[in-house]
């Protein structure tokens, strides 16, 4: 199990949440725990809603769920009836999201494969997509390797749909915050490889509150918890944790500036923007 999984199997089990991606806040919203499976919610329907239009709801068509997780959002869509398969480059992952799904496994949909999209098996397709889309999960590919696969998989009038944040360009001063593909290179790639924006939103409002929502469960809940285990470590066991900090100081240093107070929701503002984008194949 990576650090990511990790991080998954920790925050479903201290705050009850199984999928890890941001929530989606109304103009006044004040985010909190309480209320953050509901934005969760909110966001998947904002994205099932351009996932609809693009392909008139039509439940023949055959979509891939791209960086799928543990399966929730492919079991929401095949509750759905629609016909969907996922995709995760995490074992664990893979596994957690062919129990979710499968009561829904058939020769025709609910198939989970456990790979990257680079390693995408496409020689053994038997059917084109009609769309592929990415939920929090294009920022950890490489976009022209990606459009590349994206190519051979879609059918020729496919339709690629990406609801993920983008590194904003030119923007002065340093970044605490990590991630994200530069939007320019973005556009850049998406014109390279010959897709047609038809839709380009800026959602960054609604999804910036989640970095107030982190600093939060960072302040009250992690960082509490953290000192306690610090210092009983630090009795129990003084020599052998001194030496693993030691060894570890590196790390611990990354991790302490990356989730420092610097990573809020006004930084998330300036240097990332959260976008939904929906492609055409021309």
């Amino acid at each position: 199990m990576d650090s990511k999984e990790f991080g998954l199997v920790a925050a479903q089990q201290l705050f009850q949440i199984q999928d890890l991606h941001y929530g989606f806040w109304e103009e006044g919203e004040i985010p909190s725990i309480k209320n953050f499976l509901e934005a969760q919610n909110k966001h998947t329907l904002f994205l099932f809603k351009y996932i609809e239009e693009a392909i008139n709801a039509d439940k023949k068509c055959k979509l891939l769920d791209i960086g799928c997780g543990i399966g929730i959002t492919t079991t929401k869509l095949l509750e759905m009836g629609y016909r969907v398969d996922g995709l995760v480059p995490s074992s664990w992952m893979a596994q957690q999201a062919r129990k979710n799904t499968q009561q829904y496994k058939d020769k025709t949909r609910g198939e989970i494969y456990d790979c990257s999209l680079e390693d995408f098996p496409t020689s053994h397709l038997s059917e084109k997509y009609t769309l592929a889309f990415f939920s929090e999960s294009f920022q950890y590919v490489n976009m022209q390797k990606a459009f590349d696969i994206l190519n051979l998989i879609l059918s020729k009038a496919g339709t690629v749909i990406i609801f993920d944040f983008f590194a904003r360009d030119e923007v002065t001063g340093k970044s605490p915050l990590g991630g994200g593909h530069s939007i320019g290179q973005f556009y850049e790639t998406v014109n390279r490889n010959g897709y047609t924006i038809h839709t380009d939103l800026d959602v960054t409002e609604n999804l910036s509150p989640n970095l107030t929502l982190v600093n939060d469960i960072l302040v009250n809940r992690v960082i509490p918890f953290s000192i306690t285990l610090d210092a009983f470590l630090s009795a129990r066991f003084k020599f052998l944790y001194k030496l693993l900090k030691y060894l570890f100081r590196k790390k611990l240093e990354k991790i302490k500036y990356k989730y420092s107070q610097s990573r809020n929701e006004e930084n998330f503002r300036k240097f990332k923007t959260y976008r939904l984008f929906v492609l055409k194949r021309t």
